[in-house]
């Protein structure tokens, strides 16, 4: 889950002037609480731009240990020799554990999806948020910004795999900003 404090922290690191900063109501140092978090990305949807709350987002992202990121790394060693196109085909037919589907558009960006459950009725990978709506029949109506954290978690295995750099470019869907009906997918752009 992203927290205060690294969304704090990404905010200034994509250059965020201080002018900007300073409308935002940030909750104390120790404020890291789900309901906090939606509130701080609520103001980031209404005071910056959609490619600053991306650049942001991306910056976050859970999951992000050696334990997972292992099997990424493994695979971008033994085919760091292979074309991008190449990598995308083993990497689905891996059969690693965390492995999701992805492809390479006719644009060249690279889409990648993440969810669990079938097609209308997806659950969110979040645990915090499958924690918090887990009594509950539909998920919330939550800001696609906050599922940017999902795809910093997704950036980082997948720039190890394909031995590229990406740029989240678009949260295209997610289930708990469609209750459950679409899948994560994500859009990112190979910058290097």
């Amino acid at each position: 889950m992203p927290t205060v404090t690294n969304i704090k922290k990404a905010m200034r690191k994509a250059g965020i002037s201080k002018d900007v900063m300073a409308q935002f109501d940030f909750p104390a140092p120790q404020g890291n609480q789900f309901d906090e978090v939606l509130s701080l990305i609520q103001q980031m949807d209404n005071l910056l731009t959609n490619e600053q709350c991306l650049a942001v987002m991306e910056e976050q992202g859970c999951s992000k240990t050696e334990k997972i990121s292992c099997d990424f790394k493994e695979f971008g060693q033994k085919h760091a020799n292979k074309t991008l196109e190449e990598k995308v085909k083993l990497l689905a037919e891996s059969g690693m554990t965390h492995t999701m589907p992805c492809y390479i558009n006719s644009n060249g960006m690279l889409s990648i999806h993440w969810g669990f459950g079938q097609e209308g009725s997806f659950r969110c990978v979040c645990r915090k948020v499958n924690f918090v709506y887990k009594e509950q029949e539909e998920q919330a109506d939550i800001s696609k910004t906050y599922c940017g954290c999902c795809a910093g978690h997704v950036r980082h295995t997948h720039q190890i795999a394909l031995g590229v750099t990406l740029k989240l470019v678009e949260i295209v869907s997610s289930p708990i900003s469609s209750g459950g009906k679409k899948r994560c997918e994500f859009l990112f752009k190979v910058v290097g």
